[in-house]
């Protein structure tokens, strides 16, 4: 059991820390992508701007182009 919730714990770290999502990497605790995208949509007015800032409070960075 204790192995079994090791294995869950770091494959789910795995998933948190660094996977990217069309121009955006995600730090540790982020929110799930999808998420984050959804929420911000909503707050940013049609700002990028905002946009970007609103993901990068929710855990995510926009990658230089």
């Amino acid at each position: 059991m204790r192995l079994l919730l090791t294995a869950l714990a770091l494959s789910l770290s795995a998933c948190a820390i660094g996977p990217k999502q069309g121009g955006w990497t995600s730090g540790q605790d982020a929110q799930p992508f999808e998420t984050a995208v959804a929420a911000c949509q909503q707050t940013s007015a049609g700002s990028s701007d905002y946009f970007t800032v609103c993901m990068a409070g929710r855990g995510w960075t926009k990658q230089p182009r």
